[in-house]
């Protein structure tokens, strides 16, 4: 089965893009991957939207000053086997490549993808964006459920109309009453306009406001 990690929470969505030609100071240890991808996307306000399996077992790469975007995902990515592709000015995805991009080197085939990669990169960013602003519309309904103060990590899949089914917190926000009011504010939510070959099931992580994000919440709460 294929997972999907949106490892750009709901609060970095809110964030404004700057894209991957903007700087950024960098204070990344070596960590798992999938935490390293985390506080970058806290850090530059960009989204990744990856095969979960990809980052099962790897271990990011030291990444500590100032740098492009761009060269601290490539720099954070030496060891892991994998490669940046970017989707716009706001988004990526991570594929497999043969070799790491030599860090003296520009190479741009590395992060451009072909017209075809491109056409289902993008395919995955709208759904990554579909996903966001549904899920932020039913958890900013709910003072307790609202993103922003805690981290937690919820499963799900979608049945064939969208709606989803089987949620369940993989990783809890350390409050049961809340866990139970996300599952609460997301039983039976449809999605609509979702790339029909979604990978399933879909993992969600929320985390924590950051002094450099956007209240996911704001104008929006009901």
């Amino acid at each position: 089965m294929l997972a999907m990690l949106l490892a750009a929470a709901l609060a970095s969505f809110g964030a404004a893009a700057r894209g991957p030609d903007a700087s950024h100071d960098f204070n990344l240890s070596a960590q798992p991957l999938d935490r390293a991808l985390q506080a970058y996307g806290r850090i530059t306000g960009l989204a990744v939207l990856v095969d979960a399996r990809l980052l099962a077992n790897l271990h990011s790469a030291e990444v500590i000053g100032r740098y492009r975007d761009d060269e601290a995902l490539r720099r954070m990515l030496v060891g892991t086997g994998l490669t940046p592709r970017f989707v716009g000015d706001d988004a990526f995805t991570l594929v497999m490549s043969g070799a790491d991009a030599a860090m003296d080197e520009p190479a741009p085939e590395t992060i451009a993808p072909a017209a075809t990669d491109n056409q289902d990169a993008a395919a995955r960013r709208r759904g990554a964006r579909i996903l966001q602003r549904s899920l932020e519309d039913a958890l900013c309904g709910d003072e307790s459920t609202r993103p922003g103060g805690y981290r937690a990590a919820i499963r799900f899949r979608l049945d064939a109309s969208g709606r989803i089914r089987q949620a369940e917190i993989s990783e809890s926000s350390g409050d049961v009453l809340r866990d139970a009011a996300i599952l609460a504010r997301l039983a039976d939510l449809t999605l609509i306009g979702l790339p029909p070959d979604l990978p399933q099931p879909i993992t969600l992580t929320l985390l924590p406001e950051t002094g450099q994000s956007t209240p996911p919440c704001r104008g929006r709460e009901r």
